[in-house]
Order: structure tokens, then C-alpha cells, then sequence
């Protein structure tokens, strides 16, 4: 048994020595993370720290309190459960407060191996600055209208937790995670434009610092020239690196507890189609290496692949334990807490895009009038209740199947519940970004000024 687990079997003992009738469960946490940063050629930031702490939920009579603290010694979680204790008398009763029984957790060797990076933090942070450095220069390099990188940077973290509780569960977890990112700043006559990327990954190995950077370099060039397009209602092309903000938006309007406070606009939809025939959306906490991948959630509960929207057609919604309760049904093992500094919620964990069949040079060919989106501003404020949006746009023309010129400053406008019935085309280039995958796909017709 790891130390965690063992301090939280010890801890809990101790709580249930307090009053038996009061139920709890743990959450205990620890992490590490170090970087540097580069900006505008120079290095800006160096930074190595790292965070303990417990979250702790207790429940009686209906009552659940909650509660966090820093530090992960005996003496600070006793102190905690006595905080907790004392606000309980003083909280509503919610018949749907609730904590999960215990549940088999199947294991996965080569699933596990995949999310943990045992070399991380043996490469000195001066080496890392120079491979940043040494990218930088290559994409620089590679345009003489390129100016300068804006900002570059390397980061990685590694980190474990445990949550426990009275009714039997104990599940553990641990994990890295490495990221590169670049921006760059181009020029052409009084024009300027930027543009950036980055790759994230639970080991450090795939990253390619050249190859990132360059990516950064050629959307910043691509936009040189930029046009407005005409107004008027033309296909669109969702590129991957912004068809994530959209997914994004999609998976938070699935969860459980936004559906319940009346916050999403897919409210009371479920078995109903609110997409075209190829939208299948699905979450799956199992892919190998995959930034959101877990073999159990939040509050210990065994995880599996889960098809949220398929076909069009919504099959689930994401719910932990409580709002599983509220529904009246089991949860489907999708508590997610950012740290122990917070109670859990239903949240995705590898959320993409089902890929289709065709390839994204034919979806583009199959296109007579559109535009290929590179990038996206403003999706995060899309109306939830509505789905109404409207935000600006950058990318390329696509005349006759050919892509064009450069096209910035649109804006494209519409309902998010339009926007999934017409999507037309999925290419099979499926594509992650973090713990949002997503390949090219086109919608057929939208407002594009």
C-alpha cells in the first residue's frame, strides 16, 4: 500500500472513532511543477514548486459539509474534520447529498505506465531554455517576415492522489504532464500579425520543440495578407486547433449539474437529436496516454468509455454521485475536482470528436464556397441557455475546393443547436489538444460577415 493510501485508511479510522454515524470521505493530494518561460528572446520566468493538501467531505442526516486544507499531516486533517463538523448544523438537508459505495476497479498496467513520466524533472531547467531558445531561432529563421517569438515556454508536473471514504472506498492515482508553447509575431508592411501553438503530454518525449515552434511561425505567416470576406451564408470548416473550443462548450453543457440548474441548453433533451448523423461525441477515460485518462474519477468510481451523443442522438449526460442521485440513477463515474481545494463535479476527461472516413484534403476539395477557421475568438461566451454566439474569426478562403486567400476580422454568427445539425463532413485527421480531440469537419451553411 502506498503512504497516501495508508494515511488516508488511518485517518478515516480516526474519524469513524469520532461518530460513527457521520460518513466521510478524503481526498488527499500532492504535486510538483517547475518551468521556464521565454519572452520576446529573453528568459522571463523560472519557477519550481509544489502543493499538498486534503479535501474532505462529511455527511449526516442528510447534511454534507466540505472543507480543504494545506498540509497533509495527521494533525491538519483532524483539524479539518472538526471545521467541517462544526458548519454541518448549520446546512440545509439535501436528500440527493450522497457519496458512492465502493466499487471494483480493474487495472491497467499499460494504461497506467502510459500516464507517468519517470524522467521528468532530471533535465536541468538551463537545457530546456536552451532547446526553447534553439527552436525559436529555427522558426525565426525559416521567414524574413517573421519578426520575433512573443513568448516560449516549457513546463511539467507530476503528482498522485488518493480518495477514500467510509463506505470502502480507496482508489490511487498518479500522473506527469509535459507542455511546450510558442508565439510568434510577423510583419509585412504595416501589417502585423501573431500567432501560436502548443503540445501537451503526459511524458516528455513526444514533444517536438522545432516542429512546435514552426507551427507557431507558419499560422503567424498565413494570416499575413488577411482580406474580409464578403457577408453572406457559405460553408464553414472548423480546423482542429479551434473545432476544441466549440467541444469545449459542448461538454460543459453535458454535465449534470448544469442541466439540472436549467444552464444548458440541452436540458430535457436526452434520447432527442440535437446534432446531424455524423456529431458522435465521446469521452473516454481509458485512451492510452490521453491528458484527462483515469482508471477511476474523483470519488474512486471505476471509470469506462462513454457515448455521450451518438449519431446526433444524446445517450448521457456526465454525473457524479449526487447528481446521479438527483436524476434518479447511478452516476456514471465523471466526478472531476481541479484540486482538493474543491468538492467534486461532473466533468469530461478525453472528449473528442468521433473521426470520419474521408481525408481533409477531400472534405476541403468537396467544398465550392467557405472558409477554413484557424482561429477562433470568443466561443467561451456563447449563450448557454440559447446557444446564440457570434465571434471572430480568422483562416482562409475556399473557392471552387481550392483554398484561397487569408481572410481575417469575420465574424461568424449563429446557434450552436444549427451549427451541430449542419455539420456536413468529418475528416478522419482526428486531432488532441489537452484532453479535447477534435478532427477537421465542415458545417454547411453558416452566417459569415
Amino acid at each position: 500500500m502506498n503512504q497516501l493510501s495508508g494515511l488516508a485508511g488511518e485517518l478515516l479510522d480516526w474519524m469513524r472513532r469520532q461518530d460513527a454515524s457521520v460518513e466521510a470521505e478524503l481526498y488527499l493530494g500532492r504535486g510538483e511543477e517547475r518551468g521556464v518561460e521565454r519572452r520576446e528572446g529573453r528568459l522571463d520566468d523560472v519557477h519550481h514548486g509544489s502543493c499538498e493538501g486534503a479535501g474532505l467531505r462529511l455527511l449526516a442526516n442528510g447534511r454534507m459539509g466540505f472543507g480543504s486544507a494545506g498540509g497533509l499531516s495527521p494533525e491538519v486533517v483532524q483539524g479539518l474534520y472538526r471545521r467541517v463538523r462544526e458548519q454541518m448544523a448549520y446546512l440545509e438537508p439535501d436528500p440527493c447529498k450522497d457519496l458512492p459505495g465502493p466499487v471494483s476497479i480493474s487495472g491497467d498496467a499499460v494504461l497506467e505506465q502510459s500516464l507517468w513520466d519517470g524522467g521528468l524533472f532530471q533535465e536541468p531547467l538551463e537545457s530546456l531554455e536552451e532547446r526553447l531558445s534553439t527552436a525559436e531561432s529555427a522558426a525565426l529563421s525559416s521567414d524574413r517576415r517573421l519578426s520575433s517569438m512573443l513568448r516560449s515556454g516549457y513546463g511539467e508536473s507530476r503528482g498522485e492522489s488518493v480518495v477514500a471514504n467510509t463506505r470502502g472506498v480507496l482508489a490511487h492515482s498518479r500522473g506527469t504532464s509535459a507542455s511546450i508553447g510558442f508565439s510568434a509575431l510577423g510583419c509585412e508592411g504595416p501589417e502585423v500579425q501573431t500567432g501560436s501553438s502548443f503540445q501537451v503530454a503526459c511524458k516528455a518525449a513526444p514533444l517536438d520543440f522545432n516542429k512546435t515552434a514552426l507551427q507557431a511561425a507558419q499560422r503567424t505567416l498565413g494570416l499575413l495578407g488577411g482580406r474580409k470576406l464578403a457577408g453572406g451564408r457559405r460553408a464553414v470548416i472548423f480546423d482542429p486547433w479551434v473545432a476544441g473550443d466549440i467541444l469545449g462548450l459542448a461538454a460543459r453543457l453535458l454535465c449534470a449539474d448544469e442541466v439540472q440548474k436549467g444552464r444548458s441548453l440541452l436540458a430535457g433533451r436526452l434520447g432527442r437529436p440535437v446534432g446531424s448523423k455524423l456529431l458522435t461525441l465521446v469521452d473516454d477515460p481509458r485512451r492510452l496516454g490521453g491528458s484527462g485518462s483515469c482508471l477511476h474519477d474523483d470519488e474512486g468510481c471505476s471509470t469506462a468509455a462513454k457515448t455521450m451523443i451518438e449519431a446526433g442522438i444524446i445517450k448521457d449526460y456526465f454525473y457524479d454521485t449526487g447528481t446521479g442521485k438527483k436524476d434518479g440513477r447511478a452516476g456514471n463515474a465523471s466526478a472531476s475536482r481541479a484540486s482538493y481545494k474543491g468538492p467534486p463535479s461532473p466533468g469530461s476527461s478525453n472528449f473528442y470528436l468521433a473521426p470520419g472516413t474521408v481525408s481533409r484534403e477531400k472534405l476541403i476539395a468537396g467544398t465550392r464556397d467557405g472558409i477554413l477557421v484557424y482561429e477562433i475568438m470568443g466561443m467561451h461566451m456563447a449563450d448557454p441557455i440559447s446557444g446564440e454566439f457570434s465571434v471572430g474569426v480568422s483562416g482562409f478562403a475556399v473557392e471552387g475546393g481550392q483554398l484561397g486567400s487569408p481572410v481575417k476580422k469575420a465574424m461568424i454568427s449563429g446557434n450552436l443547436l444549427d451549427l451541430l445539425a449542419h455539420i456536413d463532413a468529418v475528416a478522419d485527421d482526428l486531432t488532441f489538444y489537452g484532453s479535447i480531440g477534435a478532427p477537421t469537419f465542415r458545417v454547411s451553411e453558416m452566417s459569415v460577415a
